[in-house]
């Protein structure tokens, strides 16, 4: 309920039309019911459009010739939630505002229909679907008049239930649940913000927006009194207690989505094994609409229709309880195809799935499409979820909600990067055509062939033809993959476009079925030993396109996207995020703009940079300062960490003032970093402690001041306390106590844990002046010692981390991989930077050049393998993805001179710009969804951007070397020394 564009509906500025965002139909409904409802007037009542909502306010002391003006609003109370079909939205949304102008109380609705689907559609969040209006009142005593009307007023009205509320009724529209009304979000421990509410006595509690209903210990229930039982036909909790039907005993839930679970069962009839699929009331499938239950019905006589076939599972019965309906099926032995590919992957630098497995099950899938299509039938969301192979090899098809009759009208639907351009988000309906599931096709051969998901970000405005899209990719998987050789011209065959230049089935089985032959995208046919890769891009100058000239375009190009895409006009982001960032902290390194800012003083003070990129990243990244200072300025919270706490935004200031050669902002980031605290429950790089030691030598280095040293050596002292000891060695856990995510965390990693506690214990050792003493016997979790010992005492914990990773160790081949913590299972085997080889080998390979330890060396180099070997199936992010990975090989390649792992480096390289995107003319880069190009360094395109300005000019690796200076070094800041 903040500010936003206030509205009038007369024409002229302020009026509904000139709103940004504002559907005026929904708006005018609830105007003409406010006036309808009283004098028909609305002079005092304030309607706001702010993204997502419009919100109303009632009559203010100033402006209220009518109804009683109304006390601001509490912080925390109950809550009313009204639900609506998209249908039935002007209907109750009338109904409900001329409850509301009867008895004045604020209220919010979706600003329009389109984002009314989202809240209604099956991709809205399980806690906050269904939730069309919200009203605020003042009191119980309000909230329970209001409730009562509310119901009478929308009962009858269609609409879906709220899981995170309970009824007021049984099939009610009403919803109610307690929580924060205005209280300002709070930044919690972990980085994201959370909404927190207040007890009688102080006490501090999360409002949890989950998808069951939750009352506070303290708060009575003001219509059945206290509980929190959940709402919806199958509660999570107790979903093994449930006999549907009278018959089948539910037994585990697969999965939870907003249009129902997904639930495995027992008929008790004839103990056979059964699926049961949920689809919950008014919950909306597509963009046209079409009901969840509606769906759900379709499918189960699609699969009638299909029954006896062997393509799909054998429809049991239809059960109706509550507001869902339940589609019981025989249940499928096996596993998607997604998870079938991912077993057969190797780590051995190949791509793809070998073809002696990979041949038949292109055919197979072939033959599947085909049978189907012989039907009359359309799949329309044919994607590795919704393929099972069954131990024998053979396959089926699950989830066919969306299959529709060759030629009828659907809506658009689909899985990202299979679904067919012409049946995509921006059209409400479609014709079902074949071809589109020859799209699909070519999807599942591109996982074959890769072991991805063929997933880019959109060309906008217009899209450029599939060989130059996937071409690149497809062609360096063709360097050392046999099936991606044999696929990747079926692929783009099967990928095109416009639908009438797709191949069809006939000519992929003839392809397929011919090992002498190879197809062309063409059609022509190359023989076995003609195994030249598919050409990409759409000249011969631009086939012959140098791979650094890619780079280097793609580092001009992403930093005039990012200077393009900031938006220092709105206080709540620059830039855009991930999905996964929405909720934290905008000013961090992760998700926000202080990793993005890094970026862009790094590219200051490069040198080989032309001046106009270098001025470029000059302005961009004083705009960015300067909103970063704003923003910080507004937030009291400052947590430790590097990559989700204050340690990193105030580093890439100090960053920003050195590139700038501003002097007050150096002083004003050194001011900020001096509130750091040095101590934390959370020992990690990325959260906690040691993230705020790395911060205190970056100042050393940038003020020669002894006190930063100090600071990190307090903060190292803590660190060496927090030490417990298992059987297989060290380690930093977080606290189970702490009121964090990873509260009981004991992981190995760089992120998050020993390894990144290791260097930075490390990095302090190195930072301290030398010393004679012989290395101290003193145990860690006792840091008791004199000042002569510490240097000695720190180089033994960073030994003994080095001993924990030797432990726990996992080889495949010539690769040392690791798990996220040592007791997870044997198969789990991660090579990133967060959590796996990268990260741990930035610490080994630093320990080695420190001190010359030959294990760390062979552990470190061992790691690398890893990372070569498994370069194939990795996202392009720095976190988790080919871009931290890269600046590893770039480690290894400085600290060894070994050229396979600087060729390596260049070969990741090559596979973070064949998923690049032409946005307006831009090559720009992918963040970790594959789809989007949010610029975030941990998740967005600043982190693979950091790793090719690293590659082409040098420089040291951002956030892992707080001694290092960038190359070359930029002319040294007097910051004054302030104790």
């Amino acid at each position: 309920m903040g500010a936003g564009t206030p509205l009038r509906m007369a024409g002229g500025p302020g009026s509904v039309a000139d709103a940004p965002d504002a559907d005026g139909t929904l708006v005018e409904v609830a105007w003409a019911a406010v006036a309808g409802a009283g004098t028909g007037e609305v002079d005092g009542w304030g309607f706001t459009v702010e993204g997502f909502w419009c919100t109303v306010r009632p009559s203010t002391p100033e402006t209220a010739p009518g109804p009683a003006p109304q006390p601001p609003a509490p912080e925390q109370g109950w809550k009313l939630h009204v639900s609506a079909a998209s249908a039935a939205a002007s209907k109750v949304l009338a109904a409900v505002a001329g409850v509301l102008a009867a008895d004045p109380c604020p209220f919010k609705f979706t600003a329009d229909r389109e984002k009314l689907h989202e809240i209604n559609s099956r991709n809205s969040e399980r806690g906050s679907a269904g939730k069309f209006i919200t009203v605020y009142p003042a009191d119980e005593a309000q909230f329970r008049r209001i409730a009562e009307r509310l119901h009478l007023a929308t009962e009858g009205l269609p609409g879906p239930t709220v899981l995170s509320d309970r009824a007021y009724a049984p099939g009610s529209r009403v919803h109610y649940r307690y929580g924060a009304f205005t209280g300002r979000a709070e930044l919690g421990n972990d980085g994201a913000y959370r909404s927190m509410l207040t007890g009688p006595d102080g006490t501090r509690a999360e409002d949890v927006r989950s998808a069951s209903y939750r009352c506070p210990p303290w708060a009575v229930d003001p219509v059945e009194g206290r509980g929190s039982t959940g709402s919806g036909a199958v509660p999570r909790a107790r979903t093994a207690g449930v006999l549907l039907g009278g018959r089948y005993a539910l037994t585990a839930a697969v999965r939870h989505s907003t249009k129902g679970g997904v639930f495995l069962g027992r008929d008790t009839v004839n103990e056979t094994e059964v699926v049961v699929k949920q689809a919950r009331a008014h919950i909306e499938v597509d963009r046209s609409g079409t009901e969840a239950r509606t769906a759900l019905r379709h499918e189960a006589a699609l699969l009638a229709r299909l029954d006896g076939q062997q393509l799909a599972p054998h429809p049991v019965e239809l059960v109706e309880q509550g507001d869902s309906l339940f589609l019981v099926q025989e249940r499928i032995p096996g596993q998607p195809l997604g998870t079938w590919v991912a077993s057969r992957l190797r780590r051995d630098g190949t791509p793809d799935v070998d073809w002696a497995e990979a041949g038949p099950m292109a055919l197979a899938l072939v033959d599947l499409v085909e049978r189907v299509h012989a039907q009359g039938l359309v799949l329309r969301d044919l994607s590795p979820g919704n393929v099972m192979v069954r131990p024998d090899g053979g396959l089926r098809l699950v989830d066919l909600e969306l299959a529709a009759p060759a030629g009828g009208t659907a809506g658009s639907a689909g899985t990202p990067g299979y679904r067919a351009p012409e049946q995509g988000p921006a059209s409400t309906s479609t014709t079902a055509a074949y071809s589109a599931d020859l799209y699909a096709l070519g999807g599942l051969l591109f996982l074959l062939a890769t072991g991805h998901d063929p997933l880019l970000p959109d060309d906008l405005p217009a899209a450029r033809p599939v060989a130059e899209r996937l071409g690149r990719w497809l062609e360096l998987a063709a360097r050392s993959g046999g099936t991606a050789q044999r696929l990747a011209p079926l692929v783009l065959a099967l990928r095109a476009e416009q639908p009438e230049h797709r191949w069809s089935l006939t000519q992929v089985r003839d392809a397929l079925a011919d090992p002498a032959a190879v197809p062309t995208a063409s059609g022509a046919v190359r023989t076995a030993d003609d195994t030249a890769p598919p050409a990409t891009g759409t000249t011969p100058a631009e086939r012959g396109t140098p791979a650094e000239d890619v780079v280097g375009r793609l580092i001009r190009d992403g930093l005039r996207h990012l200077a393009a895409g900031a938006t220092p006009e709105r206080s709540d982001r620059l830039w855009p995020v991930v999905p996964a960032g929405q909720l934290t902290d905008p000013c961090n390194v992760q998700h926000g703009a202080a990793g993005v800012l890094a970026l862009l003083a790094r590219a200051a003070v490069t040198p080989a940079l032309p001046e106009p990129e270098r001025e470029l990243a000059r302005s961009a990244a004083r705009s960015a300062a300067e909103w970063i200072e704003r923003r910080c300025a507004a937030e009291p919270v400052v947590l430790p960490g590097l990559h989700f706490g204050r340690s990193g935004t105030a580093w890439s200031l100090l960053d920003a003032a050195e590139a700038l050669a501003e002097q007050e902002l150096a002083d004003r980031a050194v001011t900020m970093a001096r509130r750091v605290p040095l101590h934390w429950p959370n020992p990690d790089i990325c959260h906690g402690a040691a993230g705020s030691g790395l911060l205190q030598l970056r100042l050393y280095r940038a003020t020669g001041s002894a006190q930063y040293l100090d600071r990190a050596v307090e903060c190292a002292r803590g660190l060496l306390d927090a030490a417990q000891r298992e059987p297989y060695g060290v380690v930093w856990p977080v606290p189970k106590t702490f009121d964090s995510g990873l509260a009981g965390a004991t992981h190995l990693g760089h992120g998050h844990g020993v390894a990144g506690v290791s260097a930075f214990l490390l990095a302090v050792h190195d930072a301290l002046p030398g010393s004679e003493s012989v290395l101290s016997d003193t145990p860690l979790g006792d840091t008791r010692i004199s000042d002569t010992k510490l240097r000695d005492t720190l180089l033994a914990a960073a030994r003994e981390g080095a001993a924990t990773l030797a432990a726990t160790v996992r080889y495949d081949g010539a690769g040392a991989w690791w798990p996220q913590s040592a007791d997870d299972p044997a198969a789990v085997k991660l090579a990133h930077w967060c959590s796996g080889s990268s990260g741990i080998g930035s610490f080994l390979i630093r320990l080695w050049r420190s001190t010359g330890d030959g294990d760390a060396h062979g552990l470190a180099l061992a790691a690398g393998q890893a990372v070569l070997d498994g370069r194939w199936h990795s996202g392009v992010c720095a976190c988790h993805g080919l871009a931290g990975n890269g600046e590893y090989l770039l480690d290894l390649a400085e600290a060894t001179g070994e050229s396979r792992f600087r060729d390596g480096a260049e070969q990741l390289a090559e596979l973070v710009t064949a998923r690049a995107a032409l946005r307006d003319g831009l090559l720009v880069l992918p963040d970790e969804t594959g789809t989007g190009c949010a610029p975030a360094y941990g998740t967005g395109t600043s982190g693979p951007l950091a790793f090719l300005l690293r590659l082409r000019h040098g420089g040291p690796r951002l956030w892992l070397d707080p001694l290092s200076a960038p190359v070359p070094l930029p002319v040294p800041l007097p910051v004054p020394d302030r104790r």
